[in-house]
């Protein structure tokens, strides 16, 4: 586990340092969210800046913000030198509040740059790691990690029955062709990966563990500040999904289902309850019925997999990301399971460094098309 179990109440220096090229920025709170793995990450800034200082800020056209953080072992030994990159970013926005003469930055992690720029080109006769290689040369900010692939690219576009167009952005293109490569894209500080999982970053989990109370304390006791758990009753019965395609070129229509069967536990005074199973309807075009069908499987472990979420506060740390599992275990209960970070948000202010995480049981993959 990437976290300590069980914690030992040690004091924590948790100390950042946000730098502008070389120049240090007098920060006085910031949050970073992730929201996925083929997202950008984003980030907030709020400065506190003199009025000599306002007309500086505001006329700057290009801001570019290192974020460090880590723990430090005397609160004067901070530097970039000691303190892990947890995030460069470049600024979307710069707003001046001048009543609290403060600044606010807001911008995205660098894989904005992906995002806000559209492909020229197919790069049909290329491999997937060729492809991605070419397109993050042009950014020399960043350094890369690339598993190399074999598979020339446009025999995914036929598969796909897609039409790649120029409208895409290098990222859709790039995350596309991640997943039909069975691996992953994404931007961590100054680095793209592109590879499979656990050929880039530990797949250890964070484990959030409750204890009980007993009869040595009548209280429970928690490694979180905070946990919720839900489960999503909609889903947790039978689901069946059902796929229909027409395919031009076979001038045949197709459907194909997958069903997920489960026995629903109900109250005895609620017995008489019925469940009836949920039906999700999806139609695309071009697919044969074999596609139909795998279609299907991936859209009922998708909708099937939602079943149990969590919600919790914990220590800010810089190993815990969307890839990351998280585990929990000693509440007696389902809950007691695996589940995937869909969304965590940290927090450095003067309440210390805190980070919020949003996880469910085994999410979906996230599909990109062509479009």
């Amino acid at each position: 586990m990437i976290n300590q179990i069980p914690t030992e109440g040690q004091a924590r220096l948790p100390r950042a340092l946000l730098m502008a090229g070389d120049t240090p920025i007098k920060w006085s709170a910031f949050s970073i969210d992730h929201n996925g793995i083929y997202e950008a990450g984003s980030i907030s800034v709020t400065v506190a800046a003199e009025q000599f200082e306002w007309a500086w800020w505001m006329g700057q056209t290009e801001i570019v913000i290192d974020v460090y953080v880590g723990f430090v072992a005397s609160p004067d030994d901070v530097s970039s030198a000691n303190l892990p990159l947890l995030m460069t970013a470049r600024m979307d926005d710069i707003a001046l509040d001048p009543a609290t003469s403060t600044i606010t930055l807001t911008g995205r992690d660098l894989t904005s740059l992906f995002i806000d720029n559209k492909v020229n080109s197919d790069y049909r006769n290329l491999t997937s790691s060729q492809i991605v290689a070419m397109l993050a040369a042009k950014f020399p900010i960043l350094t890369t990690r690339i598993t190399p692939t074999k598979i020339i690219a446009g025999n995914y576009y036929s598969q796909d029955t897609s039409v790649v167009h120029h409208q895409n952005t290098m990222w859709t293109l790039m995350t596309y062709l991640a997943q039909q490569e069975g691996m992953q894209c994404f931007v961590l500080g100054r680095e793209l990966y592109f590879g499979e999982f656990g050929s880039t970053l530990s797949d250890a989990p964070y484990s959030i563990v409750y204890q009980a109370p007993n009869d040595e304390r009548d209280y429970p006791v928690i490694n979180a500040e905070r946990l919720k758990f839900s489960h999503d009753l909609t889903i947790s019965g039978d689901v069946t999904v059902h796929v229909s395609s027409f395919h031009g070129a076979k001038n045949a229509a197709y459907h194909a289902e997958a069903h997920s069967v489960r026995t629903s536990k109900l109250l005895a005074n609620s017995a008489n309850v019925v469940q009836t199973a949920q039906e999700y309807h999806f139609s695309f075009p071009g697919m044969t019925l074999a596609q139909c069908k795998d279609k299907a499987d991936r859209l009922l472990a998708q909708i099937s997999q939602h079943e149990y979420k969590l919600d919790t506060t914990v220590p800010g740390d810089t190993v815990t990301f969307p890839w990351t599992p998280l585990t929990v275990s000693g509440t007696g209960t389902p809950f007691d399971t695996t589940y995937q970070i869909a969304h965590i948000s940290r927090t450095f202010d003067r309440r210390g460094f805190l980070q919020t995480i949003s996880a469910r049981t085994a999410p979906p993959p996230q599909e990109v098309k062509l479009s």
